[in-house]
């Protein structure tokens, strides 16, 4: 008898690719709030999504988190599999009137991190994640993570950069501060399978929007500052048309939360 939660299948179940939900997640998010052409960003939705208002806003978060199975201890884990890097590019958008966030490109550095985002619709790649170092006994050098600190991401895929991130924190502020992001979540996901049966099937085998699930979500207090964010033009890569023409903000955002799962809000195969 095989089991796991996900493929490699074994007697013990224990080679799954990715353990069973619910996870537990913790870490800090570095949010950018840009603006770029408003055509571009409304090309990337897929219907029934619509743009709203103001149509030339999008976001970037890449956040560090730690997270382990709800089922599970986290020593009982690898240290790789309890820590991952990810960077998301999100477009405010309507579903059926209500506000929600398109996620049109994700970005991730493990493997099992990979695997289980296409399983919940986020779309990643598997990239390297860098970013210079900071920690608060480093203050008040330009490294110390706080207020008036420097820091620098990057994002790189088969050797060549996409993404280039700076952040400059000058204030802390609030969570209520960043409602013009909460706003538009939960986050929703197009979830594709295609169809790589010979003779073709003619239809994908799975083609649906997908939300995820999540309870205990917390903020902590938040650093805002100026920011910078630059795409490049890469291999197998489609950013320069939403080159961001200005960057309006970037913040520092601890968080936490659960992941139970995801619902399907629109079924195309229906």
């Amino acid at each position: 008898m095989l089991g796991g939660f996900t493929r490699p299948f074994t007697p013990a179940g224990e080679a799954s690719v990715v353990p069973s939900l619910p996870w537990s997640f913790a870490g800090d998010q570095l949010l950018i709030h840009f603006q770029t052409d408003a055509d571009a960003l409304e090309a990337l939705l897929p219907p029934p999504l619509h743009p709203v208002d103001r149509g030339d806003e999008a976001f970037l978060w890449s956040p560090h988190l730690r997270c382990h199975p709800e089922n599970m201890s986290p020593n009982q884990l690898g240290p790789s599999r309890t820590h991952y890097n990810v960077c998301v590019i999100g477009i405010p958008c309507l579903l059926r009137g209500a506000r929600t966030m398109f996620s049109a490109f994700q970005w991730g550095d493990r493997d099992w991190l990979v695997v289980l985002s296409w399983f919940l619709g986020a779309c990643s790649k598997l990239v390297t994640i860098d970013q210079t170092g900071h920690h608060p006994m480093l203050s008040p050098g330009p490294y110390g993570g706080g207020i008036g600190s420097t820091l620098r991401r990057t994002v790189s895929r088969h050797g060549e950069k996409i993404i280039e991130i700076g952040f400059e924190p000058c204030e802390a502020v609030n969570a209520q501060t960043i409602e013009f992001y909460t706003r538009y979540l939960p986050v929703t996901c197009l979830r594709h399978f295609p169809d790589c049966e010979v003779p073709r099937r003619g239809r994908p085998l799975v083609h649906d929007l997908t939300q995820m699930v999540m309870s205990d979500i917390q903020l902590g207090e938040a650093l805002r500052g100026a920011a910078t964010l630059r795409f490049f033009d890469a291999d197998n890569e489609e950013l320069l048309p939403i080159q961001p023409l200005k960057v309006i903000n970037g913040y520092w955002i601890p968080m936490s939360f659960r992941l139970h799962g995801i619902r399907v809000v629109h079924n195309y195969l229906e």
